[in-house]
């Protein structure tokens, strides 16, 4: 939507209007009924009284996330920090696929148990809980900072019965658990990006996002390549595992799924013409526990 407006101030910018973003700004409020002049605006004075630090902050390329302190996500403000990595737009494709079942298997089974890994800011877990029922989510993450501001973002929503935060390695907090062999589904948004493709992202993004967050090692496949094998393990006989992944990485995570050998019926997610998600379903295999 961002990039959306840009394209159309830019077209009132050539046009040769005089103010061609306020413009932009009357025409986004019309067409979203009014949406910009009944924004609460009620705390500006205060932010616009820091505002020549933010810009000094801005101009050293620090994303306006990291210096407000929030990130927007599915409808909803989060809190994040530089500990923990900005929500993009394409993972709602991932929310929304696992959402898709939750919500058949919630209707024959009130005893659900969903785990997400490199829970971040908390975003996922979030958006999950507030639109399902019945699910109990727990979620993790590597770093105990990333989990604190997940933690904030759950008790902010009231959801602390919904949804349990670990700082851990992977599924190691669940398996001290005794979770083994009984989840129903397995969420996860791991990093992606090849190790050498790093330097070609942006500065905003390289330089100030976690790395951890970032580098899925040489091919960008690591982290696939562990989650496949462990969910299969951690998952119920028919459980599902749900993951995002880069533009271009369905052949090599497709291939780890088969290689496996753990899988089946697996299906894929698309946005704007790319696949961003994949769910896979653990086979009914009694030699897995």
């Amino acid at each position: 939507m961002f990039e959306e407006f840009l394209q159309v101030y830019s077209m009132f910018e050539h046009s040769g209007f005089e103010k061609p973003l306020r413009e932009t700004l009357r025409l986004y409020d019309l067409l979203s009924g009014g949406a910009l002049r009944n924004t609460n605006l009620a705390s500006l004075p205060q932010k616009l009284a820091d505002l020549p630090a933010m810009i000094e902050k801005r101009k050293q390329g620090i994303p306006w996330e990291y210096i407000l302190g929030k990130a927007y996500f599915m409808g909803h403000l989060f809190d994040c920090s530089s500990d923990t990595f900005i929500p993009t737009e394409e993972t709602r494709v991932l929310v929304h696929a696992a959402l898709d079942s939750i919500h058949k298997k919630e209707l024959v089974n009130s005893d659900l148990v969903l785990i997400e890994l490199c829970t971040g800011c908390g975003n996922i877990a979030v958006c999950l809980a507030m639109h399902s029922s019945h699910v109990k989510i727990l979620a993790s993450d590597i770093s105990p900072a990333a989990v604190a501001i997940a933690i904030k973002n759950v008790d902010n929503i009231n959801l602390q019965d919904r949804i349990t935060l670990f700082s851990g390695d992977f599924f190691s907090p669940f398996q001290a658990m005794g979770y083994t062999g009984k989840v129903d589904f397995v969420v996860c948004n791991p990093p992606y990006i090849p190790t050498a493709s790093l330097s070609k992202l942006s500065p905003e993004i390289v330089d100030h996002e976690p790395r951890v967050a970032l580098d899925g090692g040489p091919f960008g496949i690591d982290l696939y390549r562990r989650l496949i094998n462990d969910s299969r393990f951690m998952l119920k006989p028919k459980g599902m595992l749900f993951f995002e992944i880069g533009e271009r990485q369905e052949k090599l995570a497709s291939w780890l799924l088969e290689k496996n050998g753990g899988y089946e019926d697996v299906q894929y997610f698309m946005d704007d013409g790319k696949i961003r998600a994949i769910r896979a379903t653990k086979k009914n295999n009694k030699n897995d526990k």
